[in-house]
């Protein structure tokens, strides 16, 4: 099947892919169980001046909880300038 793009392809995000459980070392046989998570990246940090990415995780729940934003360096030239986790 043939993956379609177009202009508002960017709406369905990318999907990061489901994982096993890990083990956590040093934390007595927890384990880490990773949720499946949508992430939106728009924007070009290196055309920016700035050079910053602004990354908010938004938390989707029942429960109305506000987004937990935070400012990084773009390091690579491909950074993005936002990146939203669902």
């Amino acid at each position: 099947m043939e993956k379609k793009t177009g202009f508002l392809s960017w709406l369905k995000g990318k999907e990061s892919g489901e994982k096993k459980p890990t083990p956590v070392e040093g934390m007595h046989g927890a384990v880490e169980v990773p949720r499946p998570a949508t992430v939106f990246e728009f924007g070009s940090a290196a055309a920016s001046a700035d050079k910053i990415t602004l990354a908010g995780y938004c938390p989707v729940s029942d429960d109305l909880e506000p987004c937990r934003w935070e400012i990084f360096p773009a390091t690579g030239p491909n950074d993005p300038q936002f990146r939203v986790i669902f």
